[in-house]
């Protein structure tokens, strides 16, 4: 490929969508990410969407929206009951995990039972909001996000102790959990569970970058540094500059102290 044709993943365009949806829930009160409680400074950028930036920048225009959304963080555990899909949003179950060969395995025990019976509970609680809403409204239910609401609370075949549930990784939907919770607000109804069935993408581990593979990474005008954080995050080497002295000392205290 030469220079004149080497077209980067931002400049053709990337799922903004989930991008900009996931920078909005980084941003809710008492959970933003560690430097952004270490100083207040109005021009710090959101740590998804700078993470967006650099992968979007260094990514061929023909890269998978897939894999540079799971890249980001926005990915969930998907563990197959019988063919249907249970999210394993509960950290708790998350270290029981195993892998045979490629392919990750979840045994069924007392601990992934008690998590079972608990996404049934909130399955059936979403099923009987679904049946107010359309008991109000029944032209409602020709309406995408009820369909979409009633496809992701079908209730799931038993489980027995003993039992390995094959588990997948999948691109999460942040824009369908914005829908979701816009949509119940206006109906005055609450849904049960965890919206989004994984935890906020900034703060998922990052897989370091081989030698190989890194770039340095240039930001002229660093401010409080969220740009050359996540580009040290996904294994870059980063020049950072910044002239205002309050901006350069909140730079160094996010990029040095990690450390």
């Amino acid at each position: 490929m030469g220079f004149t044709n080497d077209q980067r993943l931002i400049e053709a365009g990337f799922p903004c969508h989930q991008v900009g949806a996931e920078t909005r829930r980084e941003r809710d009160t008492g959970k933003a990410p560690g430097p952004n409680r270490m100083h207040v400074w109005w021009a710090r950028r959101p740590l998804t969407p700078s993470r967006a930036a650099i992968l979007a920048s260094l990514l061929p225009a023909d890269a998978d929206p897939e894999d540079f959304l799971m890249a980001l963080g926005i990915r969930v555990l998907v563990a197959d009951v019988h063919g249907f899909s249970w999210i394993l949003s509960d950290q708790k179950i998350y270290n029981r995990m195993h892998t045979i060969g490629n392919t990750f395995y979840l045994q069924v025990d007392a601990v992934v039972l008690r998590a079972f019976e608990n996404e049934q509970k909130i399955r059936a609680e979403n099923r009987n909001q679904i049946k107010n809403i359309l008991n109000k409204d029944p032209s409602l239910e020709s309406d995408p996000i009820i369909q979409l609401w009633q496809n992701e609370c079908i209730e799931l075949p038993n489980l027995v102790s003993g039992i390995l549930l094959e588990v997948s990784e999948r691109i999460g939907n942040p824009a369908w959990a914005k829908e979701k919770m816009a949509f119940t607000k206006k109906h005055k109804v609450r849904f049960s569970g965890d919206a989004y069935g994984y935890p906020r993408a900034f703060s998922t581990s990052i897989k370091l970058i081989e030698n190989y593979d890194k770039k340095i990474i240039l930001d002229p005008t660093s401010g409080g540094g969220s740009i050359p954080f996540e580009a040290l995050r996904l294994g870059h080497k980063v020049i950072a500059n910044e002239i205002n002295p309050v901006a350069s000392v909140i730079l160094k205290a996010t990029l040095d102290y990690p450390e």
